[in-house]
């Protein structure tokens, strides 16, 4: 499955969690693509389309949601030292754990909330938020 990357949507990719919760299967897992184009993500000077891809395997501990997740993708870009164009191999290997009903606030108590509700999970969210946040600071294709 394919999914056009909007930041303006509430979700990208929700995974119902029904199944877990009352124990009909042990995990869930699955894989999607998010299509990024030029200037979708803000300094990231992608010259063409690309695709995130994204595995994932969610299981359930107590009350809470592990996700096991693989982002990769093959990022068309410029080196930033000599401007030639080359890809990017972009891979990473993350896991969370979503807590039902977990808030947090931090101790001025004006940073932010997170309370999950224990139904679905937006795995396009984390997968994206996961990939912007552990892309490095320059992109540079071994020309020294």
């Amino acid at each position: 499955m394919i999914i056009n990357f909007n930041q303006k949507e509430e979700y990208l990719f929700l995974v119902d969690l029904q199944d877990l919760i009352f124990s009909k299967v042990d995990h869930l897992k699955g894989n999607f693509s998010i299509l990024i184009k030029p200037l979708d993500i803000i300094g990231l000077y992608n010259y063409q389309d690309f695709l995130v891809n994204c595995n994932y395997n969610i299981q359930k501990l107590a009350n809470s949601f592990l996700i096991n997740l693989e982002i990769s993708a093959s990022i068309p870009i410029a080196c930033d030292l000599c401007g030639n164009n080359f890809f990017y191999e972009f891979y990473l290997r993350v896991k969370e754990i979503f807590t039902s009903y977990f808030e947090y606030r931090n101790k001025f108590d004006d940073m932010y909330y997170f309370i999950f509700d224990g139904k679905q999970i937006d795995i396009g969210k984390v997968c994206i938020e996961n990939f912007i946040s552990n892309l490095p600071m320059k992109f540079v294709d071994g020309c020294s």
